[in-house]
């Protein structure tokens, strides 16, 4: 999914692997339809010194895919990471949002901090974040 939908500029699904995957306090979710994985994202502990929390974790590599978008794959695995972050008595949940996502996420109660940036081959971005 992440090569599918997030990076389809590397060079197959074994470049979409990032660092943090295999660290003990990452974890993965994914939505399935049918015994197919139609949504994914990943929860990494990152802190981003633009806040004060102590106890963060980063929203990362969030995709669902495009035939599946507008029936609540995406809502489902953002309010079920939460949920699983607030048993870890995590108060920050952040992302860099795609610009083209910050709807999707303002839905799902994201606010926005700072201005637009951009990210190298893949676009403009915003940092987004919520309190749990």
């Amino acid at each position: 999914m992440r090569y599918k939908v997030l990076w389809p500029h590397l060079d197959g699904p074994d470049a979409c692997q990032i660092r943090p995957d295999t660290d003990e306090t990452t974890f993965h979710m994914a939505a399935t339809v049918d015994n197919m994985v139609v949504g994914v994202v990943t929860l990494i502990v990152e802190i981003n010194p633009r806040f004060e929390e102590k106890n963060q974790y980063r929203l990362r590599a969030m995709a669902t895919d495009p035939e599946m978008r507008g029936y609540g794959v995406g809502a489902g695995l953002v309010a079920k990471a939460i949920e699983e972050l607030k048993k870890l008595n995590v108060k920050l949940l952040w992302c860099d949002a795609r610009l083209i996502a910050t709807g999707f996420y303002e839905k799902q109660d994201f606010k926005i901090k700072g201005q637009v940036y951009q990210v190298p081959k893949i676009g403009p971005h915003k940092l987004m974040y919520k309190a749990l």
